[in-house]
């Protein structure tokens, strides 16, 4: 069988692995220590420190659901707990989250290269999502990627309205 390296198979894998140096670059001046990692403008939705840590966990769970979906046939895959893996965000080194993200989405995109036309149609079944395809499932990554990289913007915009609201006090 062929491997998946058709003209939209390129540019699904090349934004897999862009879509993470475009976080990278999003977030690279931001100090380590810096309390914009922690601010949370909505409290409904994760700081900077808990987006970089879920889009990793999500890529090692998406990448395991994947390699699952290819060794069996059409597996009952189990959901993974957000909620129970977020609870840890807060102590995340987002510097090392970002690293490992990059690693693992460039390790992700060749291991999804090697495969054939025909893997990438395997299927796998959620509860309350049901039946997906690992080229559906990578669709979804990217789906994902582009919410919270939107995310990120915004949080980037919303510190630095927030940095300015003393400057702009103490101008008068």
């Amino acid at each position: 069988m062929a491997k998946f390296t058709s003209y939209y198979g390129r540019y699904i894998l090349g934004a897999l692995e862009n879509n993470a140096v475009v976080l990278n670059y999003l977030l690279r001046e931001i100090p380590l220590d810096s309390s914009r990692w922690d601010f949370r403008p909505d409290p409904e939705r994760f700081t900077l420190r808990e987006i970089v840590a879920h889009l990793l966990d999500y890529d090692m769970v998406s990448r395991e659901r994947f390699e699952h979906i290819i060794r069996e046939e059409n597996p009952e895959l189990p959901n993974w707990d957000e909620e129970e893996a977020a609870r840890h965000y807060t102590n995340r080194n987002p510097e090392h989250d970002l690293k490992t993200l990059l690693e693992s989405r460039r390790s992700f995109a060749v291991w999804l290269e090697g495969l054939s036309e025909s893997e990438w149609q395997r299927t796998g079944t959620r509860p309350g999502v049901g039946q997906f395809s690992v080229k559906e499932g990578v669709t979804l990554i990217l789906g994902h990627d582009a919410y919270h990289i939107r995310q990120v913007v915004e949080w980037i915009e919303a510190t630095k309205r927030r940095q300015q609201v003393p400057a702009m006090a103490n101008s008068n």
